[in-house]
């Protein structure tokens, strides 16, 4: 009788938990629910067994079909992971090499005099620069369509890389474009088709297919929006048609037949699930959170193995937490702005803090500042790796820290050479160091790398320093061409499918390209300018030859 009681009570508390995720989980995606709105799923499990399960909001709003578990969305760069499981069966079955040169298999591809390998592909750090950027820079406007074939060609006109192979860990949906091709290579068959027959069908998932070009439609496929105003929306199609890197199309209901596998693979698939989770490090030695196709990392202190993935109208959020048996995916078919923010809510209350909580000893104290000794610290800074500038002056007895767009932080002292940012919710420290006579900032913003500024002077342009920026460059790797003039003391360059757009000048030499990038001008001993590189996000130095 006791243990039918105790059993009784067990079973009321479980309820009573399930009963208040329920609510909670649903008070955080409300908004999804609300009147003519496009929405999602969200399912959440605690090892086999699913505790949490609600579709919200309209797979369609024209016919006011609602989502369900068995709506279909397009997952973005969740497909990765998939991507990197076809080629761990292919090295399985010995019929590829992950350490082999990826010319082995595309020996189209330049020599960038340096050998990439498919490892470097499948960890992002093989330094290929990256769609779509590479598609902005010459000409492609936003909505052009970029297919494989687009991509491929592109990286064939390649003659740089953004970095030495191994060296940094770069993400680039080419790395996993140039892997779909491989695949599709080794096998003789399509690489969607290849990939259905291969995992998804043997997994069990049979509403996963992957498809570039936006015609598949099923009755359960729930329609990409893009909100436009308040309550109001359009559909839109995606234009990043490449394969390998997105494009993969599932329900909720088939990734968690796939994130079972991911935590407790079958004897089928258990190498192929460990071959995804590979963690090499860097050439310095350095910690690369990305294995194959998957981040691993801890959210407060609790190991976690995730994608997200984001494309035209959709938004995908796939993540396990091992030691805790907890996995959660969510899709959406609309870029909702606060989707992030929903998702750390629900992890917040999902997971405790593990973080070793710092102790009074070891909390950071500050201390007066040191006006005299500060004054040596004041200057505009350049970061040569990211290309943007910050100034650091004196005023009112108070260190300032200013951004590019004007915003400033105080620094407020901890040692002689230390400082913090004051007003940040997150701790970013900046250390003035002093190397071979030169004082540079180092700038910490918690986990993430620390950034190098070197000191430099702003002088400002004048007219006759403008023409020599003028001209016209073209692009060998882009196959286009820039033309820049100078109109009432400012640079404008022009681009025929961009069209007109301002420059501005960052500092000596270097300029800023209105969104679409960072030219760094290149001179010769005569002053005479010979061309500049342009960066843009994951695309670094892309010469322009001045014609």
């Amino acid at each position: 009788m006791k243990k039918i009681i105790q059993l009784v009570v067990a079973l009321a508390i479980a309820s009573h938990s399930t009963a208040q995720l329920k609510k909670n989980v649903d008070h955080i995606f409300e908004e999804w629910n609300q009147k003519n709105h496009p929405g999602g799923v969200v399912c959440i499990t605690k090892g086999n067994k699913v505790v949490y399960s609600n579709a919200f909001g309209l797979a369609n709003l024209q016919y006011a079909i609602p989502n369900t578990m068995e709506s279909v969305f397009n997952i973005g760069s969740v497909s990765k992971q998939f991507t990197a499981l076809g080629i761990g069966l292919l090295a399985q079955e010995g019929k590829l090499n992950i350490d082999d040169s990826i010319q082995v298999y595309l020996p189209e591809l330049p020599n960038f005099k340096q050998t990439i390998t498919l490892r470097h592909l499948l960890h992002h750090t093989s330094g290929l620069r990256s769609t779509p950027e590479l598609f902005i820079l010459a000409g492609w406007r936003e909505g052009d369509e970029i297919h494989t074939d687009d991509v491929f060609n592109y990286i064939c006109k390649q003659r740089d890389l953004n970095f030495a192979p191994g060296s940094e860990f770069m993400y680039s949906n080419t790395n996993y474009v140039l892997l779909s091709i491989i695949i599709s290579r080794i096998t003789g068959q399509d690489f969607s088709l290849w990939m259905k027959t291969s995992i998804f069908d043997p997994l069990g998932m049979k509403n996963t297919y992957i498809d570039e070009t936006n015609a598949q439609r099923f009755y359960n496929n729930s329609t990409p929006y893009f909100q436009t105003g308040q309550n109001q929306f359009t559909i839109i199609q995606n234009p990043n048609l490449d394969l390998g890197a997105s494009n993969v199309y599932s329900s909720v209901l088939d990734l968690q037949k796939w994130i079972a596998q991911l935590n407790n693979p079958s004897a089928k698939w258990n190498n192929a699930v460990q071959f995804l989770k590979t963690n090499d490090t860097l050439s310095s030695g350095k910690p690369n959170e990305y294995c194959f196709g998957l981040f691993s990392d801890e959210f407060k202190g609790n190991k976690r193995i995730y994608h997200n993935g984001g494309v035209q109208g959709y938004l995908s959020f796939l993540m396990t937490f091992p030691d805790e048996q907890l996995s959660v995916i969510i899709l959406t078919n609309n870029i909702d702005s606060d989707a992030n923010r929903r998702v750390e809510i629900l992890l917040n209350q999902l997971l405790s803090d593990k973080r070793e909580q710092p102790n009074e000893s070891t909390a950071i104290v500050s201390v007066p500042l040191n006006v005299n000794n500060a004054k040596k610290f004041v200057s505009d800074y350049w970061n040569k790796e990211k290309m943007y500038s910050r100034t650091v002056y004196l005023e009112n007895d108070t260190l300032w820290y200013k951004r590019a767009n004007g915003s400033k932080s105080a620094l407020i002292q901890i040692k002689d050479s230390l400082f913090i940012l004051g007003g940040l919710k997150s701790t970013v420290s900046v250390q003035f160091k002093n190397m071979n006579g030169t004082i540079y900032m180092l700038v910490k913003d918690g986990e993430k790398e620390e950034q190098l500024f070197e000191p430099y002077i702003y002088s400002p342009i004048t007219s006759n320093d403008l023409k020599a920026y003028c001209g016209s460059y073209y692009s060998s790797e882009l196959e286009t061409s820039y033309s820049i003039t100078s109109t009432d003391g400012a640079l404008i360059g022009y681009h025929s499918r961009h069209g007109y757009f301002p420059i501005s000048i960052l500092k000596k030499d270097i300029v800023s390209w209105d969104g679409l990038g960072v030219a760094h001008y290149v001179f010769n001993d005569q002053s005479e300018v010979l061309g500049f590189y342009v960066s843009i996000d994951r695309v670094r130095n892309i010469w322009f030859k001045k014609q």
